[in-house]
């Protein structure tokens, strides 16, 4: 059968359709699919700007948390500093006002030891001040009785009002044997010191004072503390002599004259004028000298600094005579209180000095 002619046109049309509509699914699917990838793309990339809004969103949370515990800790650490300085501040002027007047009678009788001897030294009283090695939130001051200063040494005196009897490094009973009886001694092993007094005639008040509560552990500390304050201060190491001077009239003091720990130098333990005179004595008459009369002047005026009440004796005493005659008569006799004022102010002393825990003996009078 012959093939009609004709029909080719319509045939290749219809080819043509075919293709047309092949081409038009496969464009179709490739739509489909660049769409498909453009909106994940999309949904990824608003995943991603999401999470890193959050993730900047929980920095700044963060960063404020921090800035405000910052703030917090810079608060709390200024407001512990303020009441430190608060505290100390307070502690420094009850020391002050008070310390001179507790410090009067054991000042009066190194001054009569400087002027009888005539030596070339400062004394100072009541140096207060604060120690090198306390923080911020455990600050304290401390107060150092007395500074004899001299060109052949230097020594820190602490003054103890106490009265009644004292045992300083001997126990009762090496001193009185009937005593061996009264106390526990076992404890009692240098350094110590003992305080027996009667309170009323039938009861006595015994205090203990041991190891580091001993007037010559006491002292020794404080002289460690100062020296580490005047290196602070000027840079150079200071050694420090140190003696515990028992001044109360009333007292009766059997003690040991050297109080010598273990590898340390020793303390000087004296109760009466004339060993205060020894004491001072052999400070300001060794051979060698250690401090140059300038060192001993910027001393003085480091401690005068710190409320220390300042005499100066011999060569220091002409030196600091700028004043007219009747301004250092007023200035002297407004520093020393009357002989009732000083017997008040030693007695306030003892009251107001630290106590060990009481035990109450019976009278052995009785």
């Amino acid at each position: 059968m012959p093939f009609d002619q004709s029909l080719v046109p319509w045939i290749i049309a219809a080819v043509l359709l075919v293709a047309l509509i092949v081409v038009a699914v496969v464009l179709r699917a490739r739509a489909k699919r660049a769409l498909a990838t453009a909106t994940a793309a999309a949904a990824e990339q608003a995943r991603a700007a999401r999470e890193q809004h959050e993730a900047l969103a929980a920095a700044h949370d963060d960063a404020l948390a921090q800035a405000a515990a910052d703030h917090a800790r810079e608060r709390d650490t200024l407001g512990a500093e303020r009441q430190a300085a608060l505290t100390e501040a307070k502690q420094a002027r009850d020391l002050v006002a008070a310390g001179l007047k507790w410090e009067a009678t054991s000042r009066d009788d190194i001054a009569d030891a400087c002027r009888q001897l005539g030596v070339d030294a400062v004394l100072l009283t009541n140096v207060v001040f604060v120690p090198v090695a306390t923080s911020a939130s455990s600050r304290f001051v401390a107060q150092v009785d007395h500074v004899l200063l001299g060109e052949t040494g230097v020594m820190v005196i602490e003054n103890k009002g106490w009265n009644g009897i004292v045992f300083d490094g001997l126990t009762p009973s090496s001193v009185f044997p009937a005593f061996a009886g009264l106390f526990d001694e076992s404890t009692m092993t240098p350094p110590f010191a003992l305080q027996v007094v009667k309170d009323s005639p039938t009861v006595l008040t015994v205090r203990t004072h041991l190891g580091r509560e001993a007037p010559a552990s006491q002292v020794r500390r404080q002289a460690q503390r100062l020296s580490d304050r005047v290196q602070a201060e000027t840079g150079v190491r200071l050694w420090f002599d140190t003696c515990v001077f028992y001044s109360h009239r009333d007292a009766t003091v059997f003690a040991t004259e050297r109080d010598a720990p273990d590898g340390g130098a020793a303390t000087a333990i004296v109760s009466h004028r004339s060993q205060l005179a020894g004491v001072v004595r052999e400070l300001t008459s060794r051979p060698t000298k250690k401090l140059s009369r300038a060192r001993v002047d910027d001393l003085a005026r480091l401690f005068a600094s710190y409320g220390a009440d300042v005499l100066r004796f011999g060569a220091y005493a002409q030196e600091a005579r700028g004043a007219s005659a009747p301004e250092a008569a007023e200035a002297q006799e407004a520093r020393v209180p009357s002989a009732p004022e000083a017997a008040d102010a030693q007695e306030a002393r003892v009251a107001s000095e630290p106590k060990a825990p009481d035990v109450q003996l019976p009278d052995p009078t009785e």
